[in-house]
């Protein structure tokens, strides 16, 4: 089986690639060799990967023809209410215009599209008290939560062999440009201060480590039956986000609350539980992490290439105070 994902440089795109190996039948093609870039127009200013909305839908033809690609993961989108807020229009272009062209192109050649989805598309405040399912309503009140409702739309009406999986909170260390474990553990090991977090450590999350999101991506991709089904994925172990931070400072052995400002009014996730019930059902997969242990790899993780790969996940908090953007305006 021949995969191709798009967004490759991106977090979950590195981690699928790396998962994949554990599958013997996967094979994962890159767009990113010197063969593909004779066919493809590349992002310069932002990734450097094969661009989803310049190419137009013939480009993607005769790329994954060439290829001779069965699956393709779409995962390349502008990721984050504070990323979308910072360039709404090359977002929408990505988010929106980037997954028509790729299913398009998709469809005229019979290839299946498994689309890396967003639970913020659901209406979470009124699942404050509960899980959230699959069919659960839906009501995204952030521009990237309306750009990843839509693309599933199109991922659904413009292939005939779809599915779509959605994480929540996958983290992981060096990559990790989201997450309340990778902020902090980086702004602890730079001595930096005054995180900004938009989140209220009193309110429920559930974390779970990018490995185990990959490799339940794979189970489906692999499983016949879940092809044109929607899949949501979560560790299903919460806790409070305060809580989170107190692991943290025991496993660096340093107390970490004090990097951090809470902006608990733009916390429009809330209590965010997911129930993982249809994924287990329909596949072997388990998550195998717990939270202590993810944190303790994604430490080890990010000290292992500080200084040598330029990550640095504060860096749209930077570019927004630099602009003079309030992000807080966009949650």
């Amino acid at each position: 089986m021949n995969v191709f994902i798009t967004g490759e440089k991106g977090f979950i795109a590195k981690n699928l690639t790396e998962r994949s190996k554990g599958y013997d039948s996967v094979n994962v093609v890159t767009g990113c060799d010197k063969i593909s870039r004779d066919k493809l127009t590349y992002e310069v200013l932002h990734t450097g990967e094969p661009c989803v909305f310049t190419n137009e839908i013939r480009r993607w033809k005769d790329f994954f023809n060439e290829q001779k690609i069965d699956v393709v993961i779409h995962n390349a989108a502008t990721v984050g209410t504070d990323v979308v807020a910072l360039d709404p229009k090359h977002s929408t272009l990505t988010n929106v215009t980037g997954t028509y062209n790729i299913c398009r192109a998709a469809k005229e050649l019979g290839i299946a599209v498994c689309y890396i989805g967003t639970t913020v598309i659901y209406d979470t405040p009124k699942y404050q008290s509960s899980q959230i399912f699959e069919n659960s309503d839906r009501k995204p009140n952030t521009l990237y939560g309306c750009h990843k409702l839509c693309a599933e739309d199109i991922v659904k009406s413009q292939t005939d062999k779809w599915m779509i999986v959605r994480p929540l909170f996958a983290y992981g260390g060096e990559g990790d440009m989201n997450s309340l474990i990778a902020k902090t553990i980086y702004t602890a090991l730079t001595d930096s201060e005054d995180l900004h977090m938009f989140l209220d450590p009193t309110k429920i999350k559930d974390y779970m480590h990018v490995n185990d999101f990959c490799d339940a991506v794979w189970e489906c991709i692999i499983t016949p039956h879940c092809w044109n089904e929607d899949f949501n994925v979560a560790a299903e172990i919460p806790y409070m986000t305060g809580e989170i931070v107190s692991m943290i400072s025991k496993i660096l052995d340093r107390d970490v609350s004090g990097l951090i400002r809470w902006f608990p009014k733009t916390d429009y996730l809330g209590n965010h539980m997911l129930s993982a019930e249809k994924i287990k059902c329909a596949t072997i997969w388990e998550p195998k992490i717990s939270l202590k242990r993810g944190i303790v790899m994604s430490y080890s993780s990010i000290v292992n290439t500080m200084g040598r790969t330029g990550y640095n996940p504060l860096k749209y908090l930077e570019e927004a105070d630099r602009r003079d953007i309030d992000l807080t305006k966009f949650y």
